[in-house]
């Protein structure tokens, strides 16, 4: 099999970075990959672009995919899309509702068409609420849902400063949605029906920080405790930004992790160190010849004032000791104690990494501009056969391919172009 939904189609009527993630999950695992696109092609074509309609950022989030052109402004352009659904298993949209209605690509519309269609509805705040319907991008939603003021990042002059590393809401959404249309194929079998499914920007940046929602009762978290008491006296003081964020983060991120779990600057760059394991604590704290009771002697209560501070004097001590020689130099030391680190390296050497090629997570293919195009692979591999991989598509490279699938002959076809409703 070329992958294990090889036979499964589904349109994705997509923008930007959630949708069209989801849809190249999918087309990975082998399924037929519509991508519906207006006339002027998905807005993400058209940022950074090294050719017409062509982007930089646009190319590996559609890996795999056929690009469709329909104008669904107009209104004989609805007959085709009627084949179209009727031809689907699932769909994805990231579309406003109020879009969606518009161009007969809800739920309820394509439904009566297909009632079999798994539909997954990306929004960026939920289908319930006073923000339903409001637009919504991985940026803000960050701050909305408290990840900028987490991170604790700061600019030289005092600017908060947000994830700019990965569109991580975004990325965690087209995951979902990618689930979203296999579990409602799933159930599918079992009942012969389809069903909406929705997921949101909101829910994916509330679950992506489980760790810091989840509260027990009458037992809250320090950092809790900081946003009741603490944070109201700050306002009340009149605090900034910078004053705000640094009491914050004594309160969030706990003494043992400022020591254990973090990176370090060392002479020549940085080092990531991973010791989450106490074993592996110990090991570290010996190989640096320092004395941590808190790993060492059993029951030692680390809340006492003289804990607080020997914590804090630990945190200096590793930050001073680790300065103290070059990354490969600690990289080379500390792996031989087995202890869990890594160099802090540019994601720009990950294109040539050993590691990472071996296991084909990034691969190198043609594109139709003529350019060699390096793209993250894969992230599943599937023994019993993949499907062939593709770069992304050119505007509407498979409209007339497509529109064949579907029942329509040359003559319709040309027609349908030549009245301006494809392209």
């Amino acid at each position: 099999m070329a992958g294990p939904l090889e036979g499964i189609r589904v349109l994705e009527f997509g923008s930007f970075v959630a949708g069209p993630w989801g849809g190249q999950l999918l087309a990975d695992m082998g399924a037929d990959v519509v991508k519906v696109e207006p006339p002027v092609g998905d807005p993400w074509r058209h940022a950074t672009p090294f050719a017409p309609n062509e982007s930089r950022v646009f190319v590996p989030l559609n890996r795999g995919v056929r690009s469709i052109c329909i104008d669904l402004k107009q209104g004989s352009g609805r007959a085709v899309l009627q084949k179209l659904i009727e031809s689907a298993d699932g769909i994805i949209s990231n579309n406003r509702i109020d879009t969606a209605r518009k161009l007969g690509i809800d739920y309820e519309t394509v439904s009566k068409i297909n009632p079999r269609l798994v539909y997954v509805d990306i929004t960026a705040y939920g289908p319930k609420g006073a923000m339903a319907d409001s637009p919504g991008f991985d940026l803000i939603v960050q701050g909305y849902t408290g990840a900028v003021m987490s991170e604790g990042k700061i600019t030289d002059n005092g600017q908060p400063e947000v994830v700019w590393s990965s569109s991580y809401i975004d990325f965690s959404t087209g995951y979902a949605a990618a689930n979203g249309i296999l579990a409602g194929i799933v159930g599918r079998g079992k009942t012969g029906k389809g069903q909406l499914v929705s997921t949101s920007l909101l829910s994916n940046a509330i679950a992506m920080q489980t760790l810091r929602i989840a509260d027990i009762e009458g037992l809250p978290a320090p950092s809790k405790t900081w946003y009741k008491e603490r944070y109201p006296e700050l306002l009340e003081q009149g605090a900034g930004y910078k004053e705000i964020q640094d009491s914050y983060q004594q309160a969030v991120r706990p003494l043992i992790y400022r020591c254990y779990y973090r990176a370090y600057k060392t002479i020549d760059g940085g080092i990531a160190l991973g010791t989450l394991a106490v074993h592996a604590r110990i090991r570290l704290i010996d190989v640096l010849g320092l004395k941590d009771p808190r790993m060492t002697e059993p029951g030692y209560d680390d809340s006492t004032p003289e804990a607080q501070k020997m914590g804090l004097q630990l945190v200096e001590d590793f930050e001073s000791i680790f300065a103290s020689k070059t990354t490969d130099e600690w990289f080379t030391e500390l792996r031989s104690h087995d202890i869990p680190c890594e160099p802090i390296r540019f994601v720009e050497e990950m294109v040539d990494d050993e590691q990472v090629l071996a296991n084909d997570y990034v691969v190198e293919l043609d594109h139709h501009t003529g350019h060699k195009i390096r793209t993250s692979g894969p992230i599943l591999q599937f023994g019993a056969g993949m499907p062939e991989l593709k770069s992304s598509p050119a505007l509407g490279q498979h409209t007339d391919e497509v529109l064949s699938d579907i029942g329509y002959s040359g003559d319709e076809i040309s027609s349908l172009r030549s009245d301006g409703l494809v392209n």
